[in-house]
């Protein structure tokens, strides 16, 4: 699995959809956009991120 800026991914615990997202530094979040919030997780590195994403989310279909 990679890492792309861009793609979705759903949270198994919440069913909430995310967008990753690389920030001009190479550093990783996840956010989320809707009516009622806007959310963006912590910034982290790359391997951090490839740690959560395959523990907590799996990807949303495109």
């Amino acid at each position: 699995m990679r890492l792309k800026d861009g793609d979705f991914y759903t949270n198994v615990m919440t069913n909430k959809v995310y967008r990753l997202n690389e920030d001009r530094d190479g550093s990783w979040y996840l956010s989320m956009h809707n009516e009622e919030c806007n959310h963006q997780t912590v910034k982290t590195s790359g391997r951090d991120m490839f740690k959560s994403l395959k523990g907590f989310y799996k990807k949303a279909n495109s």
